[in-house]
């Protein structure tokens, strides 16, 4: 629940902070006076969008703390641990807003996304804000109240999942049944492709050795006498080579080089010289060896490199690429072959994940058909309290033309106001003080039902005064025995049934206006109930009045 609110800087309201209890919290107020701003800033720091002009004239930011107990929230904290949040069973929530239009939210003092304060968010505090008359109207909605009062939306998530999975199978097999029609016109095609490739059977590294080759053999010649002159210069003849004359001169130095550091030197480059040349020399000499010049080779590889620059434009590829090229085929003509024996296989899946989607669905009209009918009778049974003794509301299923992610059948709130009177759908029939009315009695049942601690109902008792005023408190009070309730409300019977009394005030000057939100004392309560109840002047028979009001 909602332990603690702090508020700077949010429009007029300067610096709020409050403690708040378990039970029933009644907001009260004159018009104007900044009770919504509690709301919205509870609203801001749940995620809420932010707008820069909430941010109070002439300050930087506006700030706003909300600290929860969740120790009886599993799933809350749950979702604070996957996101490595936790911190035992506390829970600070902040949003701070720029002038600039800049916003900031944190956990328990860690930056995070809007997005997952929203998901956290939903967890704890459940709004029912002036919007949701009109929201009842809406068929998705009442659909999801529906499912919400049944078994919390569990029915509804399977079969969602079950659907999900049914549609997403379908949808690969649809896939894979396009890309096997068009891999069929293909197949010819890539089947000849392959069969040519195959009969060629370029082998990896094979083109770069044929250019190479092609290259030595094309200056035959020219290698030919090159290395015959450089090996005969080496060796020499019967006066010598380079070799054996670098060797005689690195010996005649080397005599006379004892003493003269130069010529030590000059030495050992001269040998290391003379070791070099004949090295090079039999490099040389293997090469001339291993060499043959060939004409019929030389005609074999000129002719297999033609091809394979053919192959290679005909595929419009670079001649290097054309081996991956060969192995990319073979693997999609294997491919579509493959594509043809798993259809078969998706085909009896999609029926079985059908079929479990069916019953799926079908489990969930079951749940739904028994909800609808309670849910009926329990708002029905509230409607002569509110003010409408023969009023009826029957929630009536709606069978869907095909199966989705929401099931079989969509829903629809049917109201009769009275006997005689002919009924029809809620959005047609009712009118404005009726469907907020409808809207309360469905919003205090359902809300009996749901694991979020917190509940904030904006105005929802607007328009009824008198008895009427006297059961919302009782089925609001009701309500907070198992939750925390927080009610904005103009109903003096609704405020004296309250457990605490938050109460808002708007003080003006030329230059400033402050909205102050404070706690009352038991006193403090008389005087407000009894401002509620006769208006600005203060009776000692609307104080008597008002003291009758509170609950002992």
């Amino acid at each position: 629940m909602l332990l603690q609110l702090n508020v700077k800087n949010l429009a007029t309201l300067a610096s709020v902070d409050l403690e708040l209890t378990s039970g029933c919290i009644a907001v009260t107020g004159d018009t104007g006076a900044g009770k919504s701003l509690i709301l919205d800033a509870l609203e801001l720091a749940l995620g809420a969008r932010a707008d820069l002009a909430l941010v109070r004239a002439g300050t930087e930011r506006a700030q706003i703390i909300a600290e929860f107990d969740i120790e009886r929230l599993p799933q809350a904290k749950a979702w604070l641990s996957d996101n490595e949040l936790d911190q035992n069973d506390e829970l600070v929530l902040r949003r701070t807003l720029s002038s600039e239009g800049r916003s900031k939210a944190y956990v328990n003092g860690t930056p995070i996304s809007t997005s997952q304060l929203k998901e956290l968010s939903e967890q704890l505090v459940l709004m029912h804000t002036q919007h949701a008359n009109q929201k009842l109207l809406q068929p998705k909605h009442q659909l999801e109240l529906l499912d919400e009062y049944a078994d919390q939306g569990l029915a509804r998530q399977r079969t969602s999942a079950a659907v999900k999975e049914w549609i997403d199978t379908l949808s690969s097999l649809h896939t894979l049944q396009a890309d096997a029609s068009k891999a069929d016109a293909e197949r010819e095609l890539l089947g000849f492709q392959v069969e040519e490739l195959n009969a060629f059977n370029l082998q990896a590294g094979e083109f770069e050795q044929l250019d190479r080759e092609q290259r030595q053999l094309a200056t035959g010649d020219t290698f030919i006498r090159v290395t015959e002159q450089t090996l005969m210069l080496l060796s020499g003849d019967e006066t010598g080579g380079i070799i054996s004359h670098t060797e005689k001169i690195a010996n005649d130095v080397g005599q006379i080089a004892n003493g003269h550091q130069g010529l030590e030197n000059a030495t050992e480059l001269l040998e290391q010289a003379a070791i070099a040349l004949s090295e090079a020399k039999s490099e040389i000499q293997h090469a001339r060896d291993q060499f043959d010049l060939d004409p019929e080779r030389l005609r074999f590889v000129e002719e297999r490199l033609a091809q394979v620059f053919q192959l290679s434009r005909k595929h419009k590829i670079e001649p290097e690429d054309l081996v991956q090229h060969h192995i990319n085929l073979v693997s999609r003509l294997a491919g579509i072959a493959e594509a043809n024996d798993r259809i078969p296989m998706l085909e009896q899946k999609v029926t079985e994940l059908e079929i479990i989607a069916q019953q799926k669905a079908a489990e969930l009209t079951t749940i739904r058909a028994a909800a609808a009918k309670q849910l009926s009778r329990e708002v029905t049974a509230n409607f002569p309290d509110l003010g409408m003794e023969y009023a009826r509301l029957e929630i009536r299923l709606i069978p869907n033309e095909a199966l989705s992610a929401t099931g079989a059948e969509s829903v629809q709130f049917f109201f009769q106001p009275n006997p005689g009177q002919q009924g029809g759908p809620l959005s047609k029939i009712a009118s404005g003080g009726e469907l907020s009315r409808v809207n309360l009695a469905i919003q205090v049942i359902t809300a009996t039902r749901l694991a979020t601690p917190t509940l904030v109902f904006d105005e929802v008792d607007v328009g009824i005064g008198g008895k009427t005023a006297a059961k919302v408190g009782e089925l609001l009070t009701e309500l907070a025995v198992n939750a925390q309730v927080l009610v904005v409300t103009h109903q003096p019977q609704v405020a004296g049934q309250a457990d605490q009394h938050l109460h808002v005030q708007k003080q003006s000057d030329d230059d400033v206006t402050v909205s102050q939100a404070r706690l009352l004392s038991r006193g403090e309560r008389i005087n407000e109930i009894a401002r509620m109840l006769g208006g600005h002047s203060i009776t000692e028979s609307t104080r008597q009045a008002a003291t009758d009001l509170l609950r002992n």
